[in-house]
């Protein structure tokens, strides 16, 4: 099976490195790999079962005719990342913690008011917080939350600099043939993980829930327990959403798939620079016409008229060929 491997990439290592021509080695590579299953499950040697393997799909010709792929590759531009083995591991080094901190922080933000609620409750159980006017109570209970919700702000910032350091955002990553290869193994083996994780979020949202209805609807109690659990239980499903998510998102990133298509950078690179200029001129004629003609009551109109012709403008831009011409 090596040999296969090594010999398509020997192959799609001398040509232009794109998310098509990469989509299209993996289709060979399957094919191939598949073949050759299939020739040892009928008793060829390894050799032979190589040799036919190789026969019967290592023709890039008729696959490249087929795709309409030019052979020639594609100048760099502004916009694209030539990336090395090297840079691709450090981003996704990078990546892990980055998630890991995000969505810890979205824990903490989630988790704070449930901790304050909790003190509120214990209170009745500890003598020296109880003796504590109601007021008082509120204010003491409020102090973890202001101090998880500034740690949650810290880390956001801290590696969201990180992140801007690599400089990726409305950016195409280029990356070499053996890397894509070996990447989309890494994304294939780490999909069975992400499903997991998303279910399991799921399971945590939907106990969160139930932890919420069931004594409200049973017991019609006034305490806080029911929000506190649901508050606990939706935390560590939403942290699971996030981590997971970031991480799927890492290998998108890198392969040039999903979210992260050349033809969807481009469309978000100039959906957001439309975004800059729009928005904040809605905001100003919106301050400007409320001050000078009092109309604040229908001004506001102009925001949700604005939002979905701006959505319709963007699903028009991602759709169009016209703003992403071939070169």
């Amino acid at each position: 099976m090596s040999i296969i491997i090594n010999y398509v990439n020997s192959i799609f290592e001398r040509l232009p490195q794109s998310p098509e021509m990469f989509k299209l080695k993996q289709e060979m590579l399957s094919n191939m790999e598949n073949r050759y299953t299939q020739l040892i499950a009928e008793n060829k040697s390894e050799q032979q079962a190589v040799a036919k393997a190789i026969a019967e799909f290592g023709n890039t010709d008729e696959l490249l005719a087929m795709a309409s792929l030019p052979t020639e590759e594609r100048e760099p531009d502004e916009n694209t990342l030539n990336w090395s083995n090297d840079e691709v591991e450090e981003f996704k080094a990078h990546r892990s913690k980055f998630g890991l901190a995000i969505a810890f922080g979205i824990f903490l933000i989630l988790i704070a008011p449930a901790l304050s609620l909790l003190i509120q409750e214990m209170a009745r159980f500890l003598p020296f917080i109880s003796a504590l006017e109601s007021s008082l109570l509120i204010l003491f209970s409020l102090i973890p939350l202001l101090v998880l919700i500034a740690v949650a702000i810290g880390l956001f910032i801290t590696f969201g600099i990180k992140e801007q350091q690599f400089g990726i955002e409305g950016k195409v990553i280029s990356i070499d043939s053996i890397t894509q290869s070996n990447l989309a193994k890494e994304l294939k083996e780490f999909k069975p993980q992400f499903a997991k994780g998303i279910t399991f979020g799921v399971l945590f949202c939907i106990a969160g829930l139930v932890s919420l209805l069931v004594p409200l609807l049973l017991f019609s109690s006034e305490q806080f327990w029911p929000l506190i659990f649901l508050l606990s239980f939706v935390s560590i499903g939403v942290f699971l959403f996030v981590f997971f998510g970031i991480i799927h998102s890492t290998y998108d990133k890198l392969l040039s798939i999903g979210d992260y298509t050349p033809k969807r950078v481009a469309s978000e690179r100039l959906t957001t620079k439309v975004a800059n200029i729009v928005f904040p001129l809605a905001v100003g004629i919106y301050v400007i016409s409320g001050l000078l003609f009092d109309t604040w009551s229908p001004g506001w109109m102009i925001f949700p008229i604005l939002g979905i012709s701006f959505g319709l403008f963007a699903a028009i831009v991602e759709n169009s060929n016209l703003f992403h011409p071939k070169k």
